[in-house]
């Protein structure tokens, strides 16, 4: 960012110029705009709280930034229900955030369906609403991903790393899990394979049954980011796969990302982001198809 600042030209006459701010005078991170985080949704206890603690996570590093939660599927409130409650309290900016690891169907569709939904309503074309990216991939997810692989097994050297994904039927989310399967690999320095829990191939019970038979161990990089449905479905095809082999402990799956210090922090530079960018315009083209 740059300030306009008074400068001193090569015969010391002050002149206006445009300098690089020195970090002294940076404007301070806002904390003055609600977040409103939207994630998949779930029926596990555990992956609600999950969600609540990195949301509690990210309060703790940004403190005054006020967050809520709503999902795009399964639980409640849903995106337009959890907005409209805002404006109707009196929000007049609100940053929306998707707490996805991939910019899929919900990201494109769902997500800006239900803002201009509720931008079409009469309070609601007083709010002005920013629409974050989603939280992947980044060289953050990775590092938490390193964490969690670490936590599980301790070193990675010589097993085999499968990066395990939800999997979608939009080929970019896809593509957005090998590319951080790419980021994983090189913060390890070996090779990452991708597996899918559904939709997308390689699926993951078939990639990890294979690599089983091959003899070597297996560490899994859980890329989700609290526990559910495809969590459990991981951890299932994991142990089915060792207990093909002589054994089962060659077979590690890690802990989903959670309320990692580095996500929180990812999730505050998507924020920041798009409170740099402009606002959503719901009068133009609808999401991208």
């Amino acid at each position: 960012m740059s300030v306009p600042v008074l400068g001193l030209s090569s015969f010391r006459e002050p002149r206006p110029a445009w300098l690089p701010a020195p970090p002294g005078v940076l404007p301070p991170p806002r904390a003055d705009v609600p977040l409103l985080a939207v994630a998949h949704g779930t029926n596990d206890p555990a992956g609600l709280e999950t969600l609540d603690a990195l949301l509690e996570r990210v309060r703790f590093l940004r403190p005054g930034v006020e967050t809520s939660l709503a999902f795009v599927s399964v639980a409640r409130p849903r995106v337009d229900e959890q907005l409209a409650r805002l404006l109707a309290e009196g929000v007049t900016e609100v940053v929306v955030l998707p707490l996805l690891l991939g910019s899929g169907y919900h990201v494109r569709h769902d997500i800006p369906r239900a803002l201009r939904q509720v931008a079409a309503e009469p309070p609601g074309r007083a709010a002005t609403i920013y629409q974050a990216a989603a939280l992947g991939p980044d060289p953050l997810l990775a590092a938490a991903m390193q964490d969690r692989l670490s936590a599980a097994r301790g070193t990675v050297f010589g097993t085999q790393v499968v990066l395990a994904a939800a999997g979608s039927a939009d080929r970019r989310a896809n593509a957005d899990a090998v590319a951080m399967a790419g980021l994983l690999a090189e913060r390890l320095g070996m090779p990452v394979r991708t597996g899918y829990v559904a939709t997308a191939e390689p699926n993951i019970s078939g990639l990890l049954a294979r690599l089983a038979r091959r003899g070597r161990p297996v560490a899994v990089a859980t890329y989700l980011l609290s526990s559910g449905e495809f969590s459990r479905r991981i951890r299932e095809s994991a142990t089915l796969a060792a207990l093909e082999t002589e054994n089962p402990r060659r077979m590690t799956v890690s802990a989903p990302l959670g309320a990692h210090d580095q996500i929180a922090r990812l999730v505050l530079r998507r924020y920041d982001a798009a409170l740099a960018g402009p606002p959503t315009d719901f009068g133009g083209p609808k999401a991208e198809g």
